[in-house]
């Protein structure tokens, strides 16, 4: 349980008696500031080991204002190790103990999001990256490094690479601040030893999450780029919380919108929020009365996140179906080939005016010639298979695009309803001045305008334009792409023809 205490408050002031902001907040676990990373790892994210490695998704993040300890939480110190190194020394352990009927591989992705743009933090050079949704509403990252791993030390020395590209800057909070909220993604996919075809691989993910903390330019006194990066920091955060507070309000009910579009935070947490994750929040205050807004806040967002409501299930691939598939292209293709070579010897023997058929020479394939015709099958069955994935890969990519296209478009409305609504309050603005000349002197003494008398444009309205232009842009990388993967898959099936 945890009390918050309005620091305001007089206890001997009689108007203040009935107005009490003092809040009392019920949680599955509080710890105080002589609680160990141990305990904390122990009493909240050590049970989700065992999910991840038998097929689950699972995802923690620290929430909280900044510099109040989320990243010590998370990354810890030499002495005190946090839940990163925790937990994926508990999560290969676990994996050790299954090596024996099972064959596990492991991969990581490390990432950030900063001013609402996506970098990979282990191949920076490699640009912004897209989100892009699957056709079952998964989000994917088109293009992020993923790196095999062996064992907990691996993953965390390319986590250090990661975290000297993850951009932080000193402020009056913090000496060095989080910029932008990072997430590192661990995959474990897991199969049976010799299982046959048919056996299904269980895929487990893992998403460990790092916010940049929420923060008051007053506070902070940030200004010019940092002040930018504040507010792009607490958009996302504010999305984050408006989709809580959405879930919150059903328990989590699919039947309840959720605008997770607002960010691409939310975005990439829409599974970990409402969806198919095992999740744990790790909310982070300070004692200090100076923040009592940003505690307030915090711990209202826990209090109603505790309330959402997700739906896990085990991820299975069956490697059976598209083997399947082509297991009957080969079966047809040998088909095709024993009657095409009935049909020449057919025709052999018409040519040779031979009624019962060819010598007993003729009759017997040569070894030689029967060894050629195998390996031009196999040649043939690679070339097939080859073209068939690559063609499943393009049409994959091909509705992925789409899909892009359609978010965009729908995002651009939005910004654009946004500046309509706007110019049209400007216009009737304009318009009422217009017919009442009289009261100019009123007009400007009741808010600012800009230049010949004009509304001053608000803040929202400059970001919506600024999104627009980047929308349209991506629209346009996002229109250029498609045309070269139809390019693409309309080769490959002349390719496929021609074969």
């Amino acid at each position: 349980m945890v009390v918050l205490m309005d620091p305001s408050e007089d206890p001997e002031d009689p108007l203040r008696t009935h107005r009490s902001r003092e809040k009392t907040f019920i949680f599955d676990a509080v710890f105080d500031q002589h609680a160990s990373q141990e305990d904390v790892y122990l009493a909240t994210t050590q049970q989700l080991v065992e999910g991840v490695v038998s097929g689950y998704n699972a995802t923690v993040f620290a929430y909280g204002p900044s510099g109040a300890g989320k990243t010590h939480t998370m990354l810890g110190v030499d002495t005190e190790p946090g839940i990163y190194l925790q937990m994926l020394s508990d999560l290969f352990q676990a994996i050790e103990e299954t090596r024996d009927n099972t064959d596990c591989s492991v991969s990581m992705s490390y990432l950030e999001i900063y001013n609402e743009v996506i970098r990979d933090l282990l191949s920076p050079s490699s640009g912004f990256l897209d989100l892009r949704e699957d056709s079952r509403g998964s989000i994917q990252i088109a293009g992020i490094t993923e790196v095999s791993t062996s064992n907990a030390q691996e993953i965390m020395q390319l986590l250090t690479k990661g975290n000297r590209q993850r951009t932080q800057e000193p402020t009056a909070t913090n000496k060095t601040s989080s910029r932008s909220h990072a997430v590192l993604q661990v995959t474990v996919r897991r199969r049976g030893r010799g299982a046959h075809l048919a056996e299904e691989v269980r895929v487990g993910r893992l998403f460990m999450v790092d916010l940049a903390g929420s923060e008051r330019a007053s506070q902070t006194q940030n200004q010019g780029k940092r002040m930018k990066e504040g507010a792009h920091i607490n958009r996302s955060l504010l999305a984050l919380g408006n989709c809580i507070n959405a879930l919150s309000e059903k328990g989590g009910s699919r039947a309840q919108y959720v605008n997770f579009r607002d960010s691409k935070l939310t975005r990439l947490l829409k599974d970990a929020l409402g969806g198919n994750s095992r999740t744990v929040m790790i909310a982070h205050i300070s004692p200090a009365s100076t923040h009592f807004e940003e505690s307030r806040t915090t711990l209202l967002y826990a209090y109603r996140a505790k309330n959402i409501k997700t739906r896990v299930k085990r991820n299975l691939l069956s490697v059976s179906y598209h083997i399947a598939q082509y297991m009957d292209v080969i079966s047809d293709l040998r088909g095709q080939i024993q009657r095409l070579k009935a049909k020449v010897e057919r025709q052999e023997r018409e040519r040779r005016g031979e009624p019962g058929g060819r010598d007993a020479q003729a009759t017997i394939p040569a070894p030689d010639a029967e060894e050629d015709s195998r390996l031009k099958m196999n040649r043939i069955r690679a070339q097939l298979i080859g073209a068939f994935k690559e063609q499943l890969e393009m049409q994959r990519s091909l509705v992925e695009l789409e899909n892009t296209n359609i978010e965009l478009h729908v995002d651009t409305s939005r910004h654009l309803l946004t500046i309509a609504d706007w110019e049209r309050e400007k216009t009737h603005h304009v318009t009422r001045r217009a017919r009442t000349p009289e009261k100019d002197e009123e007009v400007l003494e009741a808010g600012p305008e800009g230049d010949e008398g004009q509304p001053a444009e608000p803040h929202e309205v400059a970001l919506a334009r600024e999104e627009v232009n980047m929308l349209l842009a991506e629209q346009r990388k996002t229109a250029a792409l498609k045309v070269r993967e139809r390019r693409h898959v309309h080769g490959l099936s002349r390719g496929a023809e021609s074969r």
